[in-house]
């Protein structure tokens, strides 16, 4: 359990509400405490056959101490959760900055389901250790201590009994550590992958049933939730064993405790009032034991979940910042973009997306990359944000290098509409407002208008109000793809990224937001990533990649009149659109 001593910096962290957790915790068991030796009083009144009215102050007393119990018992549970929240919400905010500084190249080879169970539920397991084992092993350390110091005042024997029992119920689930954790991390994964498949089910529902592959899916769930169970029946039964033997542990040494005091008070060395002590606070001795063994089998998912949420925390940055990059700047003029010499390839050992790769473009100019699928188009876009970086090569923005700029600072300059729209489950009003989530009404609707988006957004139920669903699923494609462009037009970045931004468009409003989009290249750099090469006919210069190298570059007229790869997609394209 390599996370649990990381852990606990989390919990000297908060070392503050631990403190008061803790002190509560003693509160409680003071009551239980009092109401024993009220009760043992008690009963030594009526073994005495004294007066009973002095019966009535030990009575009221140990009432006394189940209602007070009772109130701290509240506390304690309210306290509780919001110190767990905020602990979770720590570690919830240092995980997911960790991703988001490792970017979509880390999360590229993972399963959406698996890491959201991991931040969401992963988390949530770790309330257990944090907020209750922890207290909880303190407050019994300090009042078990002390009972047992009290009993061994009154007999060395019993009193050593309870201790070492107490010890011992601390070691024992520690003991069983090296067979739980495999199964609880088995346990972990198997609800991971159950999870990651049943969220793929549920997005791709649609394509389950065009292909008929419903029952097969479901099939398929089925099994894997069957080894879940499984699983969780394993879990169980680890820890129905473990808690058995910590019960008998407790209860061996009571009885030993209680039929030793029972044959000292027999033999007259002890009064009703010491057996009757010890009979009730070997019973409060046994009680947090058997809560600290809950406390320590519900935490043992969250130690064995620690060790992936710390996997996460300690992956190297493929992408860092230099210490000063906040002093540079790309105010000023338009930016200028230099590939010089880029090769990059996603995998070690992979062959490159991009070879070679040296192209310059000018501030203010508009430019288009066109090549086949998989000739390197989008990689380069992905290069210009750094959700990667070279592998050999630079990337030059105004003569500087780019891994120079803060990495937000950077992607704030750079305004992006990708074929792959994604809208955010919210109003089409915080959809459009992303980059600038302060934007007054009439900038966020200026800025629809100009991307053709605004009379079909007046026509949705609550307009700019209406929720677009999860993915945008309530809007058409060509919807979608023209809020994303009124997303870019309200960023107003310096430079413009349009990654086939209307792929998605029939030819009706393409010829719309082209205009649009031709207005908003003005006053900007602007580069054009297209399949259509309708689109790009207009681009100061258009560059054409094949399988990863640049192959041409020249204006539209001049690739025609070349006849090299350009003319031939145009000619192909054009054969396309004159046998559809």
């Amino acid at each position: 359990m390599r996370a649990y001593g990381r852990l606990l910096r989390y919990v000297a962290a908060i070392k503050g509400e631990v403190a008061l957790k803790v002190l509560i915790g003693l509160a409680i068991s003071a009551t239980y405490i009092g109401q024993a030796l009220a009760m043992a009083k008690a009963v030594s009144i009526v073994f005495a056959r004294s007066d009973l009215q002095t019966i009535v102050v030990p009575v009221v007393s140990a009432l006394a101490a189940v209602l007070l119990r009772g109130f701290l018992s509240r506390v304690m549970e309210s306290y509780s959760k919001v110190v767990a929240a905020k602990v979770k919400n720590k570690i919830r905010l240092l995980v997911f900055d960790k991703i988001l500084h490792l970017g979509p190249g880390y999360l590229s080879d993972k399963r959406s389901g698996k890491v959201q169970s991991l931040v969401l539920d992963g988390i949530e397991s770790l309330e257990p250790f944090l907020v209750n084992y922890i207290p909880q092993i303190i407050t019994i350390s300090i009042s078990g201590l002390a009972i047992g110091i009290y009993l061994t005042s009154l007999d060395v024997v019993t009193g050593l009994i309870i201790i070492v029992s107490m010890l011992l119920c601390v070691i024992v689930p520690y003991l069983t550590v090296p067979l739980v954790s495999r199964s609880i991390v088995t346990y972990w994964r198997s609800y991971g992958t159950l999870n990651a498949q049943y969220i793929d089910a549920v997005q791709g529902m649609s394509t389950l049933m065009a292909f008929k592959a419903s029952r097969a899916k479901g099939r398929e769930l089925a099994e894997n939730a069957q080894g879940f169970y499984v699983q969780a029946i394993r879990n169980t039964t680890f820890s129905l064993i473990d808690s058995g033997l910590m019960m008998l542990l407790t209860s061996v040494a009571s009885a030993i405790t209680v039929a030793i005091a029972a044959y000292r008070a027999e033999s007259g060395l002890f009064p009703v009032m010491a057996i009757s002590t010890f009979l009730f606070l070997a019973a409060e001795c046994a009680r947090p034991m058997s809560e600290l063994n809950g406390h320590w089998h519900n935490s043992f998912l969250g130690l064995s979940v620690a060790e992936e949420l710390f996997e996460i925390v300690d992956e190297e940055l493929k992408i860092t910042e230099k210490e000063n990059a906040d002093t540079v700047s790309l105010d000023g003029p338009l930016p200028a973009v230099q590939f010089q010499d880029v090769i990059f390839a996603y995998n070690e050992g992979a062959k490159p997306a991009l070879a070679g790769i040296n192209l310059e473009i000018k501030g203010g100019q508009t430019i288009a990359v066109v090549g086949k699928s998989g000739s390197g188009k989008s990689t380069m876009v992905n290069l210009l944000f750094r959700f990667y970086d070279p592998t050999q090569g630079s990337i030059l923005m105004n003569g500087i290098n780019i891994k120079d700029y803060g990495i937000r600072y950077l992607q704030s300059k750079i305004a992006a509409v990708f074929q792959d729209t994604y809208l955010f489950y919210g109003t089409v009003f915080e959809n459009i407002r992303m980059s600038h989530t302060d934007a007054a009404d009439d900038k966020v609707i200026a800025a629809a208008k100009a991307a053709g988006a605004h009379e079909f957004i007046r026509e949705l139920p609550q307009g700019y109000d209406t929720v677009v669903g999860e993915r945008g699923v309530n809007l058409s494609g060509g919807e979608r793809q023209r809020l994303a462009i009124a997303r870019a037009i309200l960023k107003d970045a310096p430079l413009l990224i349009l990654d086939e931004a209307t792929s998605s468009v029939d030819a009706r409003n393409e010829a719309l937001i082209q205009n649009t989009l031709d207005s908003l290249t003005k006053g900007r750099t602007t580069i054009i990533i297209a399949h259509r090469l309708s689109t790009v006919q207009n681009a100061d210069k258009i560059f054409v990649l094949d399988h990863g190298g640049l192959a041409e570059a020249g204006s539209h007229e001049e690739l025609l009149l070349k006849g090299g790869i350009y003319a031939d997609l145009v000619r192909a394209q054009r054969g396309d659109e004159n046998n559809a």
